[in-house]
C-alpha cells in the first residue's frame, strides 16, 4: 500500500513527536508515534540527517541511534 508522503508533512510529524520526547526517540519509537513504516521513515530521517535538522546520538553499548531535534532548529515551528 502507497501512502504517498511528503517531505514537509513527515518533518512535521517528525517535529511534532520529538518535541514530546527530551531524550529523543528510536526509529522504532517514531514510527510507532508518527504511524509512518519503519523502513520509511528511515529514509526520510536520514534525509534530514542530511539536512542537518536532526541528529543522531549513538548509544555505544546498545549500537541503536536516538534521533534529536537540533536545539536550532526550534524556531521552524
Amino acid at each position: 500500500m502507497h501512502y504517498g508522503y511528503n517531505f514537509e508533512e513527515v518533518k512535521q510529524k517528525v517535529y511534532s513527536a520529538l518535541t514530546e520526547s527530551y531524550a529523543g526517540l528510536s526509529g522504532i519509537e517514531l514510527a510507532s508515534k508518527t504511524k509512518i513504516n519503519r523502513m520509511t521513515l528511515t529514509k526520510y530521517l536520514n534525509l534530514m540527517l542530511a539536512q542537518g535538522l536532526i541528529r543522531k546520538k549513538k548509544l555505544e553499548q546498545l549500537m541503536y541511534g536516538t534521533w534529536i531535534k537540533k536545539l536550532h532548529t526550534l524556531n521552524f515551528l
